[in-house]
């Protein structure tokens, strides 16, 4: 049976956490299990599984290293993680968040302390036209021929990418739209919109979400924080109040077959 792991910590942010990857498991068809690093005693973390009904499992050793291992088991899809300890917390992303999401080749799911997300019904999917941002919105693709979720696709222009329009601006957004749909989103998919801005992809993206009563935020992302990498992906988490869903880049052959692992599809069947 696949399965959404959930990582828990002592902190009160893992009723969030769990209600958050509660929703993703409904959607991928996998049940919840909680995993809790013991380091100063479990209670707290116990106490929050058992409240939710969740599978809850105990394990010793490095923070980092036992749930990359967790969360490698083969018929984990998914893993899900607080993004800190708390709403006041003035770090964006914990550190043992970051270094998992890093070493997991699996998406993970960030849930800000304050998320209260329970159904997902909308997804906003960035698209910024690289490989990694391709790969974040056919894997919610995928996801949404499972559900009856709506998919916003949201493309931000930056001052020196303005596309040139026509004489007819009425006319030139529709088309790019039908144009994108055509290409990339699947035949049988539910609604999909198609949105675009002018600004800063960072602090956009979360901005969008609010306003648009997104659910969740699907990102695709190379796995890397370090030395000033993977900017929006950043700027997202910092500011964003929605769970962030963070899909790794890998060689195409390789993620081909991950993927078909993970939705329990084959490319044939598609």
């Amino acid at each position: 049976m696949k399965k959404v792991l959930v990582a828990l910590d002592n902190s009160l942010a893992g009723k969030a956490v769990i209600a958050s990857a509660r929703a993703l498991a409904a959607l991928l068809g996998a049940e919840l299990e909680a995993v809790h690093v013991q380091v100063d005693g479990g209670r707290t973390a116990r106490g929050t599984a058992e409240a939710a009904a969740v599978p809850f499992r105990l394990v010793t050793g490095q923070v980092v290293e036992q749930l990359v291992e967790a969360g490698a088991d083969e018929d984990v899809v998914a893993l899900a993680i607080g993004a800190r300890g708390g709403p006041t917390s003035r770090h964006p992303l914990g550190g043992t968040a970051s270094a998992v999401a890093s070493a997991l080749p699996k998406p993970v799911l960030i849930v800000p302390p304050d998320a209260g997300l329970v159904v997902l019904r909308r997804v906003l999917v960035p698209l910024e036209g690289t490989p990694s941002t391709s790969l974040a919105l056919r894997v919610t693709f995928e996801l949404a021929l499972r559900a009856e979720i709506d998919v916003l696709v949201l493309h931000v222009y930056d001052q020196d990418s303005i596309p040139a329009f026509t004489d007819q601006p009425q006319h030139e957004q529709p088309a790019r739209a039908r144009e994108f749909l055509h290409r990339h989103a699947p035949h049988g998919l539910g609604v999909v919109q198609f949105e675009t801005r002018i600004g800063r992809s960072g602090e956009l993206i979360p901005l969008v979400a609010e306003e648009r009563d997104c659910d969740l935020i699907a990102l695709g992302w190379s796995q890397e924080l370090s030395g000033g990498r993977a900017p929006v992906v950043r700027e997202t988490l910092a500011r964003s109040r929605r769970p962030v869903l963070l899909v790794p880049v890998q060689p195409a052959a390789e993620r081909d077959e991950a993927l078909a692992t993970q939705l329990g599809t084959r490319p044939d069947d598609r």
